[in-house]
């Protein structure tokens, strides 16, 4: 499984999650339900998904994981460019940011890392949901990496830049179905985190300062090193795990 499979396979996951059903009461919500999942029977969600490109995915993942981005340690010159960058690339696609003055930056204080001399940020894009916009999907990926060390920096294109460009990507397939009348039925939380080399930090902050209710928050799917295959533990296959 490449890398864009793998993402074509996660945003099948997440499309599932985002639609998927609450249980009714009783017999006229179910027909609602039915009427309005058979709306959806027609889409070509190959016309959205291949929107994911190799080329789009490359030049994404080769500029993020750049010597540029200093190797994004936490609270680092090299970090804020990162974030910032993100930013960048929802504000491009028309995806709204996350915050519920629709900024995209979650700032999380020096002080929260023991690093009282700087600050970090988790990076937000959202898409509201057409039936059930108060319930949220959150789709994660941590933005950090270990910085450099003794003059090298250490790129992190793996760890965590896969997620961090999946979630850009699946982003834009659901904003360009979204566009076209078929936006996803609960609300989308593309969450970057910070700070999860140094201890879990940004999604730690976000959990105890969350920008929408626990209650409502359905799911987490969380994006990690899809970028190569481990030979040592099974071949072809995603990881899905539940906590």
């Amino acid at each position: 499984m490449n890398f864009k499979h793998t993402i074509l396979a996660l945003s099948a996951v997440a499309l599932i999650a985002s639609c998927s059903s609450k249980k009714k009461s009783n017999e006229e919500k179910d027909k609602k339900e039915m009427t309005s999942t058979n709306a959806f029977a027609d889409v070509d969600a190959m016309k959205y998904a291949n929107t994911i490109t190799l080329d789009e995915l490359r030049d994404q993942l080769y500029f993020y994981a750049s010597d540029e981005m200093e190797g994004r340690y936490t609270g680092s010159p090299g970090q804020k460019k990162a974030a910032e960058y993100l930013q960048s690339l929802y504000e491009k696609m028309g995806v709204a940011g996350g915050n519920l003055d629709g900024t995209y930056f979650q700032t999380v204080p020096g002080s929260y890392f023991n690093k009282p001399d700087l600050t970090s940020e988790n990076v937000l894009g959202f898409i509201k949901g057409t039936e059930k916009p108060e319930e949220v999907l959150v789709i994660s990926a941590h933005l950090d990496h270990i910085g450099t060390k003794n003059g090298v920096v250490f790129n992190g294109a793996d760890d965590d830049g896969s997620g961090t460009i999946a979630l850009i990507e699946i982003a834009e397939a659901f904003k360009k179905a979204a566009e076209d009348g078929y936006g996803p039925k609960r609300s989308i939380l593309f969450l970057h985190v910070t700070g999860e080399e140094i201890g879990l930090y940004g999604s730690k902050y976000y959990s105890e300062n969350p920008v929408y209710a626990m209650e409502n928050t359905i799911a987490n799917l969380n994006i990690d090193m899809i970028g190569r295959i481990d030979k040592k533990r099974s071949k072809n296959r995603l990881h899905l795990l539940n906590r």
